[in-house]
This record gives structure tokens, sequence and C-alpha cells, in this order.
């Protein structure tokens, strides 16, 4: 079964995707600013703008990606005691973005924030407590994080309880829910988490907190797969290739297939194996496959800052 979760060896992903996650998910405090007003701002030790600065040092955004310069600004201003940056930072320090990953380091600014009410901190902290990098595990805290930040909105959390209400740990030590996570993925995935999608997918294609629905699989598949998240690209690949919910498709599953190999998706490497091995798709086939695969990179290719 293919969810993206870090409960169990059987995902594709690694154990740091919802810490990677934070620099994507940190909510927009006000209106951004431009390089030059945060550039003048941080001059004068405006927190905020400090904060502002790192982040477009962070993503490159109008100006040379500088980790180090995004860290220092961070830093300063989340000695002040700004929220935002208090909890960026401890994705910095959890990461190793501008310093050395320190997880002590990270716990610590998490808390600052979270103390203050920032979700994206109080997700950070589920994050820690429910791998024990930073500090013991402890599953209970954990949700208790999750469900601080998820109550704010925050699709990222509300993704995480999904995963935890869905999967089990191990061991028997506890039950799953799975309609408490097909709740949880259903608000995430509103907000447009390419994750979530995938997981609403996984309840479909499985029957798993919904009845079994190959047509509402390959939609939500298809909305995370186009987001570019590679388990469901691989998945979606699956449904073409035997026509569940859509219509039997070689070269549309191949397309998939390609894209999520691409980003290591071991359901895409085995299927390309299997379309080589058997020769499935002609010379023109994949010629039009490489043609709808060029497509969709164009399309979906990250606009230049």
């Amino acid at each position: 079964m293919k969810i993206n979760t870090f409960f169990t060896a059987v995902v594709q992903r690694t154990t740091t995707y919802l810490i990677l996650g934070l620099a994507f998910s940190t909510p927009a405090q006000g209106t951004n600013l431009s390089f030059q007003a945060a550039q003048a701002g941080a001059d004068k030790g405006d927190a905020r703008a400090q904060y502002e600065l790192a982040r477009l040092y962070e993503k490159g955004n109008g100006v040379a990606q500088d980790d180090a310069k995004a860290f220092a600004l961070m830093r300063q201003s989340a000695e002040q005691g700004y929220a935002p940056a208090e909890g960026q930072l401890g994705y910095y320090y959890g990461t190793g973005l501008g310093v050395a990953s320190d997880f002590a380091e990270a716990l610590k600014w998490y808390q600052k924030s979270a103390d203050q009410g920032n979700a994206v901190a109080e997700f950070g902290l589920g994050y820690i407590y429910s791998t024990g990098r930073g500090a013991p595990k402890d599953s209970n805290l954990a949700v208790q994080w999750w469900q601080k930040a998820a109550d704010q909105n925050l699709a990222e959390a509300q993704n995480a309880l999904g995963e935890y209400y869905f999967l089990d740990e191990g061991g028997g030590n506890r039950r799953t829910n799975d309609m408490e996570a097909e709740k949880w993925f259903r608000k995430a995935a509103a907000q447009g988490n390419a994750s979530a999608m995938n997981n609403l997918g996984v309840i479909y294609d499985y029957g798993r907190g919904a009845p079994r629905n190959f047509s509402e699989a390959a939609k939500w598949y298809g909305q995370a797969a186009e987001l570019g998240d590679a388990s469901a690209q691989g998945s979606l690949g699956t449904l073409y290739l035997d026509g569940r919910g859509v219509k039997r498709d070689l070269v549309q599953a191949y397309v998939w297939f390609t894209l999520a190999a691409e980003k290591g998706n071991g359901t895409g490497k085995k299927y390309l194996m299997d379309y080589q091995r058997l020769g499935l798709l002609t010379t023109n086939q994949l010629a039009e496959a490489q043609t709808k695969i060029d497509d969709f990179k164009a399309r979906t290719a990250d606009p230049k800052p």
C-alpha cells in the first residue's frame, strides 16, 4: 500500500518529509515585502523585515540563493521574539539549512514559537515527537501538537493527523481510525495539499474509510499527480494499466510511470522495467508518450523568479 507517511517502511518517502514540508507551509505574515523593502527594514532591525529577507535568500527569490545569509537573518529576527522566525529557525536547525543540523536547537525554537500559537512550529514539534529526533519519541505529544496546528487549518498538520489515524505504528500499540483519517485528508486536500490528495486516492483504492471506488481513486491520484506527487503518479499509472476507474491506456500508464520513476518512485521503476521487458509499446507509442511527458514537464515547470 502506497501512502505518504513516516510511520511505516512501506512508504517511498524518507522520514524527513514532514520537516522538509515546513519550508513550503509557513503561513503568510501580512503582505510579502520586495527585496528592497525587506533589506531596508532589516537594516533598521525590523524583525518582520529580517524574516522576509531571510525567506528571500532561502528561496532565491529576487536575489541569489544563500542559506548562510538566510540563517543569519532568521536568527536575528527570532532573537527578537518574532514567532514566524522562531518557527522557521527551528526548521533551519532541523534540516541543517545554513547551519549544522541540531535537533535540540530545533526543538528549542519550535517550542518558543509554538508557545506563541504559531501553527508551523506546532507542526514542527509534532515531527520532533513523532520521530524522537531532538526529544524522546512520544506519539501522544506528536498528535497533540499536530491537532493544535490542524485546528489552525495548517494543511500539512491535517495530513499528518490523517496519516497517524490511517496507519498503526506497529506492534498493536493502537487502533487505526480510517474514517477520522479520511476526514483530515479531505480537509488538507481542500487546501491543495498533494500528499493528502494522494492519501485520499489510497482511501478509495483500498476501500478504507470510504467504500472502494476506483473512479474516485483515479480522481484524487490524478490531482496529486498533476501537482508532482510521485506516489500518486505511480498509483495512477497502475489504474491506467489495469483499466480501473479509467479507460485502459498503456501509453498514459507509461507516462505516469516514467514521471514517478524519475523521482525515485519504486512503483514507477518496477513497471517501466516490465514495459521494457515485455515490449508493451510500439515505437510510435513510445514517441507519443515522450511528447506527453515533455508537455507535462513544460506545463508544470516552476516559474523563474
